[in-house]
């Protein structure tokens, strides 16, 4: 635009009326295209002058920032003879995370405002992908170094037990290897992670076959488990196996959450896409810090726990085509949910 005007300038004496008009309307044009694209654009942009006073702005600054941008200008904290860069966290009208930036002009500045919220999420999951393989790393320098060793540890102490029944020292002795030995195991699981060896079935089986294998455990703790079917379930693709783990792990989670005789409620009921499998306990609950971090190695709530047992079970769904959420508030229990896609979706999602 300042070639248009430089030529104008340059050339306006020798213009007729119907050249100045054609010019005109040229510049009309063009300012009603600069205008659209101001207007429509997705990134905000807020015109200050030298004073920081808002002299002109886009609906998308509004729009990302849940407020008129007049209204935001003081709590944004901007200088306008000062270029500057940072993330803000907005609520309203929904919750995501913009980029402001501002840079000085020679009247005032000009601010943009970009929507960064998909740009940290896929950061968030690149850390927690490079916490894996650490932990994959970890797991194969472990499981080298001190394997061979505690497993004749074991061994010996086992032997000493026999000649010294009752003796509390080789007791505790073996009750923490026992401990790094699962340790050990947990690592191996994260290292080496076995594909799922899919077949129609019922998500209600691998769940029986957690109660059944857990139900001393319940019973000891006075704890009531509740299972509620909710009318016929379709089939899902499943390895039985890897998915009674998941359903061990979440179990054993909300058993060690809950006071002796607390209660755990387990729902299974689908939808048109999935079947869900809902495990509710009435414990401790978590915070919501510990939510966020609940399925990221070493992130437990444990005393001696590691965070890998529902590591892995993420995994395993995930692998299953499915998903894993925790719902959870301090003093008001836990929700686990599971979905697994109906083996119908599943089929024709493979076929598309």
């Amino acid at each position: 635009m300042k070639g248009f005007f430089d030529g104008v300038r340059r050339h306006i004496g020798k213009m007729d009326a119907e050249h100045l008009r054609e010019q005109y309307a040229r510049l009309s044009d063009e300012a009603a295209s600069l205008d659209t694209l101001f207007r429509t654009i997705s990134i905000g942009i807020i015109v200050l002058d030298a004073q920081g006073v808002v002299v002109k702005s886009n609906p998308a600054s509004k729009d990302l920032l849940g407020m008129e941008p007049a209204d935001a200008m003081p709590s944004l904290g901007i200088s306008p003879s000062r270029a500057s860069k940072r993330e803000l966290d907005v609520t309203y009208p929904e919750e995501r995370t913009v980029e402001v930036q501002c840079v000085p002009t020679d009247t005032g500045a000009l601010v943009y405002i970009r929507d960064v919220t998909a740009e940290r999420e896929r950061t968030e999951e690149e850390l927690r992908a490079g916490a894996t393989r650490a932990v994959r790393d970890l797991a194969a320098g472990v499981a080298h170094e001190i394997g061979n060793p505690l497993n004749a540890l074991s061994l010996n102490l086992r032997l000493l037990e026999r000649t010294n029944p009752g003796d509390e020292g080789v007791a505790e002795c073996l009750r923490q290897v026992d401990r790094l030995a699962g340790i050990i195991h947990g690592f191996l699981q994260a290292l080496r992670p076995s594909k799922p060896n899919l077949a129609r079935g019922s998500v209600a089986d691998p769940i029986k076959g957690c109660l059944a294998t857990m139900r001393a455990q319940f019973e000891e703790r006075r704890v009531g488990v509740a299972l509620d079917i909710t009318g016929p379930l379709p089939s899902v693709a499943l390895d039985k196996a890897q998915m009674e783990q998941v359903f061990f792990n979440i179990l054993k989670n909300s058993l060690e959450a809950v006071k002796d005789g607390g209660h755990i409620d387990i729902t299974l009921s689908s939808d048109d896409d999935s079947v869900i499998a809902t495990v509710r306990d009435d414990g401790q609950g978590m915070t919501p810090d510990q939510v966020a971090h609940l399925f990221e190695p070493y992130r437990t709530t444990k005393e001696h726990g590691t965070g890998l047992g529902l590591m892995i079970s993420s995994r395993i769904v995930r692998d299953h085509g499915g998903t894993i959420a925790v719902e959870s508030a301090p003093g008001e229990g836990t929700t686990f949910t599971v979905r697994l896609p109906r083996i119908e979706r599943r089929i024709r999602a493979l076929e598309g």
